[in-house]
């Protein structure tokens, strides 16, 4: 499904698939060659629906993450299909991109404290992701919806937290402010690209738990990518990524129990050797 040229309706919610790709691949251009990171990927998301991509360093995770929204560097390739929301993202015109990343997509990085301003207070960040995604302007209007954006993530002292440098905060609580940011629209898709690997145990927990629990609230679909068996444990939807492809895909108590790709078996042998699956929660 194409497009019309104009202003691109970001409303556009008919039919039940968020994401759509076929066939996906990325490569990158290097001396004269081309390095491929994703090789012929194809996978579906229904709206609201959780879906957990795993795989070791260099499987393609992060480069299909951010093929998602084109935020891939100019030495990419990018070439295949992929629709969000019925709309051919590969071949849509710059400003429809900027209106799909402003309004229906959000990214959640790896490194918080890397990914904030760090010479900019939180609440400067929040306000100026507001005016850019939903057009607030208001400053009574941009401090009251900063305010519900930190309760929303938990941040119970926000009055704190919103004069406060990135620096000043811990692990947890900024990348807290990274999905406050990221909900500061209303997105269709949540990409999150290993936003646990910075934190300790009991952050990742508390963490990935508001995640599920804002998910339910808003109803987003969640694409999540991690090396972590434990944490794609907790998901209902599990694909195994190995070289850029999809070796294995389904849902997660079944694959975990009995996997049909060896890489897979390998994967959970490798786990079961440092010890335990699990992973504590509250849910």
């Amino acid at each position: 499904m194409g497009f019309c040229m104009g202003k691109l309706d970001v409303n556009n919610e008919n039919g039940p698939f968020v994401l759509s790709l076929e066939g996906l691949q990325v490569s990158y251009a290097k001396d004269r060659t081309l390095i491929r990171a994703v090789d012929g990927l194809s996978l579906t998301l229904l709206k609201g629906q959780t879906l957990c991509l795993v795989g070791e360093s260099g499987s393609g995770k992060t480069s299909l993450a951010l093929a998602i929204p084109r935020l891939l560097p100019l030495t990419a390739v990018v070439q295949g299909k992929l629709e969000f929301l019925g709309l051919n993202v590969l071949t849509m015109p710059r400003e429809h991109l900027y209106e799909l990343r402003r309004r229906k997509v959000s990214v959640i990085f790896q490194d918080a404290v890397g990914s904030l301003v760090p010479g900019t207070r939180v609440g400067t960040q929040l306000a100026r992701a507001l005016k850019y995604r939903l057009g607030i302007s208001g400053r009574d209007d941009l401090i009251k919806k900063s305010r519900a954006l930190l309760d929303a993530v938990g941040l119970d002292d926000r009055e704190r937290v919103l004069s406060c440098y990135p620096h000043e905060l811990s692990g947890g609580m900024c990348q807290r402010v990274m999905i406050a940011l990221a909900l500061s629209a209303q997105p269709a898709l949540l990409l999150a690209d290993e936003p646990l690997s910075s934190l300790d145990a009991i952050s990742q927990v508390r963490i990935l738990d508001l995640l599920f629990n804002l998910q339910k609230q808003h109803g987003f679909a969640m694409l999540y990518v991690t090396h972590d068996l434990r944490v794609a444990s907790r998901f209902d939807n599990l694909g195994v990524l190995r070289h850029g492809r999809l070796v294995e895909y389904g849902p997660t108590r079944n694959l975990l129990r009995a996997p049909a790709a060896d890489y897979t078996k390998e994967l959970l042998n490798a786990v079961s050797a440092l010890g335990t699956l699990e992973m504590r929660t509250g849910q």
